[in-house]
């Protein structure tokens, strides 16, 4: 088995694909290499004696400069190496890649939603989202009430324990008994679901809108533009409050730069024009659910591949991100 990798012909550090202990013999590409210290999987040792101030240097670039001299197979660390990168410049050669064959996957569908501007997505979604902070109350409102009346809302199943133990102790029973888990994945069954097609109601919160500057109100309302934009999206309702920064015009304007022949269904409301909050909630849930009828009418049909967009979403990078997770997302 391989025991170290370089990632360029021109870095100075090998990376342990395994646990390497002090004094163990690495031979990689003709070279032999004992080990100074132990060097744990994913990190890396000098490929020759460093002295202090010079560069260190991975997939072929710039990564950093030793603080302190560094020996031939010592481990690199925070404690003798500090952050460092080249200047910035222009592409100063050209580069070129053979595309992979796709060929054989020009033939495989996936069973997607078809939106009227030609995405494709892999969910149904409606979403639910304010303007600003001030709505975020409202939009749990909301929240409770489609969850728990449309079968959306997952078991409650730490509800239903604190149940059991304040029934035991008002009965002067023990309040030691073994919870019983959750049958399947704590979503709800199908069977209670209205809107056999809507895979979900999603509620979006946030801390903006009301102030900052208008530049901060134009990218709060384009990333909500992209939400409601995004293929797996059925359809939005937008609670605003009516006078912050983030307006709805500010809000259309965006939707209007990503989807200029918008035509999902979108239901915006303002609470200081509606009169009251009750007024605005009730009008809210009403059109929301005129909106779930026909965000139920899709039907997953056969899509090429070629609609699909890979989100990569970082879970906690370590020293294998670069090397293996995020290739192997790309090949993929």
């Amino acid at each position: 088995m391989q025991k170290v990798l370089q990632l360029d012909a021109r870095d100075n550090v090998l990376i342990a694909l395994r646990d390497l202990k002090q004094n163990e013999a690495i031979e990689f590409s003709g070279e032999k290499y004992s080990l100074v210290s132990n060097i744990p999987a994913k990190h890396k040792f000098a490929t020759k004696d460093l002295t202090a101030d010079s560069q260190v240097m991975m997939y072929g670039v710039l990564v950093g400069k030793t603080s302190k001299p560094v020996r031939r197979g010592e481990l690199l660390s925070l404690s003798n190496i500090r952050h460092e990168a080249a200047e910035y410049h222009e592409k100063s050669e050209e580069f070129s890649w053979t595309p992979p064959d796709v060929g054989r996957w020009k033939v495989h569908k996936f069973l997607g939603y078809e939106r009227p501007d030609g995405q494709v997505g892999t969910r149904n979604y409606w979403v639910v989202v304010p303007l600003v902070f001030c709505e975020n109350r409202n939009v749990l409102n909301v929240k409770q009430a489609f969850e728990e009346e449309l079968g959306f809302e997952r078991p409650p199943v730490y509800r239903q324990q604190v149940a059991e133990l304040a029934r035991h102790y008002t009965e002067g029973r023990s309040t030691k008994f073994e919870p019983v888990h959750a049958a399947g994945n704590g979503e709800a069954p199908a069977s209670q679901k209205i809107f056999k097609n809507v895979d979900g109601i999603r509620f979006l919160l946030h801390e903006g809108g009301c102030g900052g500057t208008r530049e901060d109100s134009h990218n709060l309302c384009g990333l909500i533009a992209g939400y409601i934009n995004h293929p797996n999206v059925a359809g939005a309702t937008v609670l605003s409050l009516g006078c912050q920064n983030a307006q709805v015009d500010i809000l259309r304007e965006q939707i209007n730069r990503r989807s200029p022949k918008f035509v999902k269904p979108l239901v915006i409301l303002e609470q200081q024009k509606s009169g009251s909050e009750f007024t605005m909630l009730s009008e809210a849930i009403h059109k929301t659910f005129e909106g779930l009828i026909q965000a139920d009418k899709a039907e997953r049909v056969p899509a090429d591949l070629s609609h699909l967009c890979v989100g990569l979403k970082c879970g906690g990078s370590d020293g294998f991100s670069g090397i293996s997770a995020n290739p192997a997302i790309g090949y993929a």
